[in-house]
């Protein structure tokens, strides 16, 4: 919907309370006419939004039609209510007790209005059950906590005297409280969801519409609460305005689309708001502890609602801190284990999982340096396929990487677990071996024993070879370099290519002549 269809909406929304109540307060009807007209207007108002929001999510999706049905169902609940106090002020000639299925009717509304607002508020996945799980049990909690010390401040300060002053049996007693904490409920998690950026964009202006019809509905439920237990014989028809303003903002909120147009708060308070929201609950609770501490130090009794409630804040404020503790807990294990995967990724070859150049260098100067300090053997193996070009041409790049991955594997079976086979890149690899308890010419004559095994790839046996270069440094080269070893390395396994390939050879210096120049390694 537009933003003119839906201007048009709001101005007949608000002509309409303003005639009723224009009406009402004129004195040109009698009691009984204005009655009639308040009641009627608060009905149709109900059916208004109990018809738009029902109406509206046949042709809705997800949580777009979620929210709807839900308000569908507590607005007609809401609607029912209003119809049993109807009758009652207009047709029947004794009152209308309490509790009675009005009472039913009209808490109907917050028992679905709360999970519209919470579907409503976050970013709408496909499914509506996967739209409740993403709801931060923490904001819920938050919500919960402000509620319950509101609530304490308001009946230690003025509501409990009212209450059981006007509630002479426990039933009634508990409709009345009821209200209050409902609509606190209701009016907390539209300012909650206000003053955060949990918010869609797609959903402001929708939730936007649909928190000021509640809020509305709340203060007309809270002033006549209010005026009923403290005795008084009728209700202003300017506190009535709630009544029908808050079902028809929510009508307009179903007749209005999501556009996405709209942003939710500044950027620059954005985070100001965060941490305001942060401490909100705590400050609460340290507020409503104070009052309560200077009200018992003054010889005032602590009723059984008022300690009931806040042993219940208490217990919410320490599920809130497990639920922050965990959380936080699993964030940090997020971050370590994403740091972990980065630093893997920055080491190891994506194809073959294998180190890269990078930590093969690392792992190569950690063995020179060992036998420096210690005297600890070690060795350098240099590995490259024989025409493996042929392959990629012949057979693809797919193939070719399959390829790569079964001799990495190969060659990890043929070394121990503590030794590196590393892919220094195309189809060159690297071994490193410390503490060497064989000949290394053994274990390069065991890799080119272990690639001539054919490898079976898409049902067809492929014949491979690898040349393999070994060099050990003798125990009185521990000034050797880094570039200088894998220089031997690349003329002994050069030297096996001259001599017919796919055969292992072990440097020595005859081997210097027609070598190819060095391979640095990393910095």
């Amino acid at each position: 919907m537009s933003t003119r269809p839906l201007g048009k909406w709001l101005i007949a929304a608000l002509g309409l309370v303003a005639v009723v109540i224009a009406v009402d307060s004129s004195g040109l009807l009698s009691t009984d006419a204005a009655v009639v007209v308040d009641d009627s207007a608060q009905l149709f108002a109900g059916l208004a939004a109990t018809i738009a929001c029902w109406w509206t999510a046949r042709n809705a999706r997800g949580s777009e039609r979620t929210w709807r049905r839900l308000m569908a169902c507590g607005m007609g609940g809401w609607s029912i209510g209003q119809a049993f106090w109807s009758w009652y002020q207009i047709f029947s000639d004794t009152p209308l007790p309490s509790p009675s299925w009005a009472d039913v009717g009209y808490l109907t509304m917050p028992v679905f209005a709360l999970p519209a607002l919470l579907v409503m508020a976050v970013e709408p996945p496909r499914h509506a059950i996967a739209v409740l799980h993403r709801i931060s049990l923490v904001f819920v909690l938050d919500g919960l906590i402000i509620v319950g010390s509101l609530f304490i401040l308001t009946w230690s300060t003025a509501l409990g005297a009212v209450v059981r002053a006007g509630a002479p049996t426990g039933a009634a007693f508990a409709v009345a409280i009821a209200y209050p904490v409902t609509d606190l409920m209701l009016v907390v998690m539209v300012v909650l969801f206000a003053v955060t950026k949990r918010v869609p964009r797609q959903h402001v202006t929708q939730l936007r519409l649909f928190g000021l019809g509640l809020v509305g509905i709340s203060a007309s439920d809270s002033i006549f609460a209010y005026l009923v237990s403290s005795g008084a014989d009728e209700m202003p028809p300017a506190t009535n305005a709630g009544f029908i303003i808050g079902p028809l903002l929510i009508a307009v909120a179903a007749l209005a689309t999501a556009d996405g147009q709209h942003t939710v708060g500044a950027h620059r308070a954005g985070r100001l708001i965060e941490r305001g929201h942060l401490l909100l609950p705590y400050a609460l609770v340290a507020v409503t502890g104070i009052v309560v501490a200077a009200q018992s130090m003054a010889g005032r009794r602590i009723d059984g609602v008022e300690a009931t409630v806040a042993w219940l804040v208490l217990g919410l404020v320490l599920v809130r801190q497990i639920v922050t503790l965990i959380e936080n807990t699993t964030l940090l294990e997020r971050i370590s284990a994403t740091q972990a995967e980065l630093a893997h990724r920055a080491q190891h070859d994506p194809l073959t999982g294998l180190p890269n150049r990078a930590l093969f260098s690392e792992r190569l100067l950690g063995a020179m340096e060992r036998h420096r300090v210690y005297g600890r053997p070690y060795a350098l193996l240099l590995v490259d396929l024989d025409d493996f070009k042929l392959i990629n041409d012949s057979l693809g790049h797919a193939a070719g990487d399959w390829l790569l991955h079964a001799v990495a594997e190969r060659l990890r079976n043929c070394v121990r677990s503590d030794d590196t086979v590393a892919r220094l890149g195309g189809d060159e690899f690297a071994v490193v071996i410390e503490g060497v308890n064989e000949a290394p010419a053994i274990i390069g004559d065991r890799i080119v024993s272990a690639l001539r095994h054919p490898f079976e790839i898409d049902g067809r046996l492929l014949a491979l070879s690898g040349s393999v270069g070994v060099v050990e440094p003798g125990r009185d080269e521990v000034d050797i370099t880094a570039d200088a070893l894998l220089q031997r390395a690349d003329g002994a396994m050069y030297a096996g290519k001259r001599r017919g390939k796919g055969i292992a050879v072990r440097y020595d210096p005859t081997l210097l002549h027609d070598m190819p120049s060095p391979m640095p390694l990393p910095d």
